[in-house]
Formats: structure tokens, sequence, C-alpha cells
């Protein structure tokens, strides 16, 4: 697991884990991934984390049918780049999906290390935590987050926030989990109890789920007769204490759908 730390000379900041675009598919809707784009690029208090599988990666011997890719891997890797380059600025670091997991066991080579070398985002790995000390907030205005791109969750939604879940025994105490994987959007809320000074502490940290841009026509999903999924991420704006003589630092989360045409 990798640690990042970061200063932000602001009270706030909207962070955006973006992920789950599988670039390349016939379901992926290009359209919504240049509008995350716009809103990242127009945000001046945006911040963003790639969550893996930003590629769709068909490749022999996997699950994803090569032949109704609409582009080969090696072009959905230089698309990504492309549609990234705007924003890169603003990107924290990368962390490894599943579907680009797939050359690496295939040939040892790893999507998202040329992805990084071409944008200068650094790759974490399969998780990360991350401390973000907003700097002009009053004490306490850290909040420590966890990401990984998630694994397993089935098809029911309880499924996918029980998978989301079970990161949280990593970092019990975490301000904020993050996870993709799944296909969906989610805020979870977990509270815990810590000793304080002459008494106990109430803390609430939250699992989110960040979302996903495939649609469901013609899909392996629509094959299987699965629910379908809703295009749409999440960003969750961090905000530190206007106080200092007690903890009331702030997580507003908002789901981003897709706007009219």
């Amino acid at each position: 697991m990798k640690f990042f730390s970061y200063d932000i000379p602001a009270k706030q900041f909207t962070l955006y884990p973006i992920g789950d675009w599988h670039w390349g598919s016939r379901q992926c809707d290009e359209a919504f991934i240049y509008q995350l784009i716009k809103e990242i690029k127009d945000n001046p208090e945006a911040r963003w984390v790639g969550m893996g599988d930003f590629i769709e990666n068909a490749i022999v011997g996997s699950k994803s049918d090569i032949y109704l890719q609409t582009i080969p891997p090696k072009e959905q890797v230089g698309a990504i780049i492309s549609i990234l380059e705007p924003i890169k600025e603003k990107g924290l670091f990368l962390i490894l999906g599943n579907h680009e997991a797939r050359t690496m066991r295939a040939v040892g080579q790893q999507p998202e290390e040329i992805m990084s070398y071409a944008l200068r985002v650094p790759v974490a790995g399969y998780s990360a935590c991350a401390v973000f000390d907003l700097t002009k907030a009053h004490t306490p205005r850290s909040f420590s987050c966890f990401f990984h791109h998630g694994a397993g969750g089935g098809y029911t939604q309880g499924g996918k926030i029980n998978a989301a879940a079970k990161l949280r025994g990593i970092v019990p105490t975490a301000d904020a989990t993050f996870s993709g994987h799944t296909h969906t959007t989610s805020r979870v809320p977990v509270t815990w109890m810590e000793p304080g000074r002459g008494q106990i502490l109430r803390k609430t940290g939250y699992d989110y789920i960040t979302g996903s841009t495939l649609t469901w026509d013609e899909s392996y999903a629509e094959e299987k007769g699965k629910k379908a999924s809703t295009v749409e991420h999440i960003k969750v704006t961090f905000i530190g204490s206007s106080n200092g003589r007690y903890d009331n630092r702030q997580q507003v989360y908002e789901i981003i759908t897709k706007g009219e045409k």
C-alpha cells in the first residue's frame, strides 16, 4: 500500500474518483466521460484519483469479447491518455484496475505505467492511503482516505455495498474509503467510538462506491439478465473545520449524472 500526503492551501476541495470507464467497450458512454473532464477542468477546487478499469482491454483468454470492443487495447490506452491530458495537473495518483491487469498477467506490461509516464501522475498500486490537510481551515482540518479498485460484489446492490464495506476492515478509522469495480454509486456512513480525554468520542466515516460509465444495451449484463448499471459518478467535497473548538468537518457527497445533449 502506498501513502500520500497533500497540503491543500484552501478550506475545502472536491475529489473526483474516476474510473470504470471501460473505454473501448460498446457500452462506454463517451459523451459522459467528456462531460466529467470538462467539469474537473472548470472546477478550481478539483483533484482526481484514477480508480482503475479506464480501458476495456479485452484480450485473448479474458471474459470480455475481443471481437466486440470498438478499438484494440493499445489504442484504448492512447485514448485515455489524450482524454486525461487536459486535467493531468489535477491528478493525484492511479489505482490499478482488474481490466488493465489482464495485460500484466499476459505479457508483463502494466497499462497504468504507460498512462503514468505520459501524464506524470504516479501509480499507487492496488491500494493507497492519502491524508489531505486543508491548511486554511481551523483544526481539525485533515481527512484520511483509503482507495482500492474493489473486488467481488455480485449483482445485487446489497452485495456491492458489502464488498465495499469489507475494505473498511483494512482502515477501520479512515474518514473515507473509496472503491469502484461494481458499477454503482453509494455512500454508507460508519460510526465508531474512541476513548478521549475524559469522554467517549463518536467518530463517523463514509464508505463510497464511485460509479461507472457503462450502459446496458447489448452488454454482458443484458445477455445474463442482470440489473442495469447507472451511468453516473460521484464527487466528494471535503470541508475543514470552521471553528477550532470542535470537529465540524464535512464531507459533501454529490452524484454526477449525464447532462442534456
